[in-house]
C-alpha cells in the first residue's frame, strides 16, 4: 500500500511539474491595460510661478501627474496634502534622472490664498531643492481634471472630513494620458499609493508605445508606377471639387492642402443611418478639439442636392448643434457629387427607390492625408470606431 502511495503522490507532482514547466514554455504574460477614469472635456489654462500661460495643450505629448501642494511644507504637516520627502523620492527623482520617464511631468496647484503666493512657490522651490522644468508649479487653483464623478463622488464639490482641507480633491494625484484621460488616482498623503504611481507610469508608457508602433495607414486606390519620378508610385487622388457649404460660403479642395479630413455622405431626410453618422463625427469632432488637433477638417457631402439647400443644411447643422468651425455641410450639382464620390472617393452614390429615404450612399467615414491620397475606410454608425479615428488622424498630423 505504501508503495502505491508513494507512486500516486510521485505522479501527481510529475504531472504539476510538466504542467508548470509548459505553462512557462508556452504562456505569454498578459498585458493588461490602466482603467480610464474620466477625461478633460475642455482645453484649460494655467498660470505658473514665473507668470507664464500654458495651456493644456501644451502637454499632449506628455503624461502629467497632477495634484496639490502648500507652501508650508513641509514644516508644517496639517497644511501639506502629502508629505513631500516621498514625493522626491518615489517620484521627482526618478523623473528627473530616468530617461524612460522623460515624456512624464508633475503639475503642481498651491491651495494658498497668499497675495506673494508665487514668491512664496520660488522659495519653496529653492528650499526643497526642486529645480528641474518637469515640476511644474501654479498659483491656478482649478484643474478642471479633479472635477469628474469618480467612484465616491466628485473630490473638487467634496469636501475632505479626514484631514480638514477644503477639498477631497487636495489629497488626491491624478495620472493623465496623452489622449486626456485619467488613468490613475491616488491618495497623495498614503506612501504605499506614492509607490503604486511610478510602476502604474509604467505600463501606460509600455501601453502607449504599442499604440505608436502600429503598422503606417494604407493608402487606398489604384496606383502606377512612373519611372520618371523619384516616388516612382503615382496613388490615387481625391479630384478637386468646389461646393457651398451650410453658411452660404464657398468651399474647396484647395481650402484643404496641408490638412487632414474625415469625408462622409448623407442626406437630411435620411431615415437610418445618416444620424448615427452625424452623431459619430460629432464627437470625433468634440475628440479633436478637446486634444487641441489643428489642421483636421470634416466633409459631409448631400446625395440630394435638390431638397438639401443651403438654408436645409444650415437647419440640419442647428439641429445637431454643429460646430461650422471645420465641419463644412456641402451640396451642389448632384452629378458632380455623384461622380466624386464613386470615382474620388470609391463609395457609391445614386438614387434608388428601393433605399430607405430614396438614395443609396454609403455608411463609411473616409480618413483623406494631406496630398488628398485615401487613408482609411471605417463603419461611422459604430461609436466604437471614434477612437481608433482619432488615434489615426493623429498618426497623419
Amino acid at each position: 500500500m505504501k508503495k502505491k502511495g508513494f507512486l500516486v503522490l510521485g505522479l501527481i507532482f510529475g504531472l504539476s511539474s510538466l504542467v508548470i514547466i509548459t505553462l512557462k514554455t508556452f504562456s505569454k504574460p498578459v498585458f493588461i491595460s490602466q482603467p480610464t477614469f474620466g477625461e478633460l472635456e475642455n482645453p484649460f489654462n494655467i498660470i505658473d510661478y514665473n507668470g507664464n500661460t500654458i495651456s493644456s495643450c501644451d502637454w499632449n505629448d506628455k503624461i502629467v501627474l497632477y495634484n496639490f501642494l502648500s507652501s508650508d511644507c513641509p514644516t508644517d504637516f496639517k497644511k501639506c496634502p502629502f508629505r513631500l520627502e516621498w514625493f522626491k523620492i518615489k517620484i521627482y527623482n526618478e523623473l528627473v534622472g530616468n530617461k524612460g520617464f522623460e515624456d512624464v511631468i508633475v503639475v503642481t496647484s498651491f491651495i494658498d490664498t497668499l497675495e506673494n503666493l508665487n514668491d512664496r512657490i520660488k522659495e519653496f522651490r529653492d528650499y526643497n531643492k526642486i529645480y528641474s522644468d518637469k515640476w511644474i508649479m501654479t498659483a491656478t487653483k482649478y484643474i478642471p481634471f479633479f472635477d469628474n464623478d469618480f467612484a465616491k463622488g466628485n473630490p473638487w464639490v467634496k469636501k475632505d472630513t479626514a484631514y480638514g482641507f477644503d477639498k477631497q480633491a487636495h489629497l488626491m494625484t491624478l495620472l493623465v494620458d496623452k489622449n486626456q484621460k485619467i488613468r490613475g488616482k491616488y491618495f497623495s498623503y498614503n506612501f504605499g499609493e506614492i509607490r503604486r504611481i511610478t510602476k502604474e507610469i509604467s505600463l501606460l508608457i509600455k501601453e502607449e508605445s504599442s499604440i505608436s508602433h502600429k503598422d503606417p495607414l494604407p493608402i487606398y486606390g489604384n496606383k502606377e508606377f512612373n519611372a520618371d519620378l523619384d516616388e516612382d508610385t503615382i496613388y490615387h487622388s481625391i479630384p478637386s471639387w468646389s461646393f457651398e457649404n451650410q453658411n452660404g460660403i464657398n468651399k474647396s479642395s484647395e481650402d484643404l492642402k496641408g490638412k487632414v479630413h474625415l469625408v462622409d455622405f448623407f442626406f437630411t431626410n435620411c431615415p437610418t443611418i445618416c444620424p448615427k453618422m452625424t452623431v459619430n463625427m460629432k464627437k470625433i469632432q468634440n475628440a479633436l478639439q478637446k486634444e487641441c488637433l489643428e489642421n483636421v477638417e470634416l466633409l459631409s457631402f448631400t446625395v440630394d442636392p435638390t431638397r438639401d439647400s443651403v438654408e436645409q443644411l444650415s437647419q440640419y447643422a442647428r439641429t445637431y448643434n454643429l460646430n461650422s468651425k471645420n465641419w463644412n455641410l456641402l451640396t451642389g450639382n448632384q452629378n458632380t457629387i455623384y461622380d466624386l464620390g464613386v470615382n474620388g472617393f470609391l463609395v457609391p452614390n445614386q438614387e434608388d427607390a428601393l433605399a430607405p429615404g430614396g438614395f443609396l450612399h454609403s455608411e463609411k467615414l473616409i480618413l483623406i492625408d494631406q496630398k488628398q491620397r485615401i487613408r482609411g475606410y471605417y463603419d461611422g454608425t459604430n461609436p466604437s470606431n471614434i477612437s481608433v479615428i482619432v488615434e489615426d488622424i493623429k498618426s497623419l498630423l
